[in-house]
């Protein structure tokens, strides 16, 4: 369980890093995808930001970020779904 709660952790922080990628810098899903590249060449080198980069790279049909037509505003905003392994993950903080 501990494990589970490290990686929603980890996940949260790639989270974060996109919005402010996104919001704050102004920052296209290609932009995003070549720091996330840099980022899995390095310390942060890990399966969960390999398919980060992967899914900011990935293009629908028509050639757009195929991220852009799936992260609706309301998605955007909902909460982590409270698994049970958040919820001990968080009794010991």
């Amino acid at each position: 369980m501990v494990h589970n709660g490290i990686e929603y952790g980890d996940m949260q922080l790639i989270c974060e890093a996109y919005q402010l990628m996104r919001d704050l810098l102004g920052m296209t899903a290609d932009e995003m995808h070549e720091v996330f590249a840099k980022w899995n060449e390095e310390e942060l080198d890990s399966y969960l930001i390999e398919i980060t980069r992967d899914i900011l790279g990935y293009k629908d049909t028509d050639g757009a970020p195929i991220v852009d037509k799936f992260l609706t505003p309301r998605a955007r905003r909902a909460p982590a779904n409270g698994q049970p392994s958040q919820r001990w993950t968080r009794a010991f903080r």
